[in-house]
């Protein structure tokens, strides 16, 4: 097992993982936190949700609205 696949189990495991962050995200920080979460959907995950929306926000992501979030 890679050492960001054991990160991912450890980050994900924990209930507080997926709350809103107390601060904004920065662009770089939200990339992490949607490679971390990325087996969540943002419509469940507060904390991928805010990533998303910044992500969103800088032009860096375009939603696909043909799928759920």
């Amino acid at each position: 097992m890679n050492s960001l696949a054991v990160y991912q189990l450890v980050v994900l495991s924990d209930a507080t993982a997926h709350q809103v962050p107390t601060l904004p995200f920065t662009i770089d920080q939200a990339h992490e936190v949607m490679r971390v979460h990325v087996a969540c959907r943002a419509r469940l995950c507060a904390r991928k949700a805010a990533a998303r929306q910044v992500l969103i926000d800088s032009g860096r992501m375009v939603p696909d609205t043909s799928k759920p979030q």
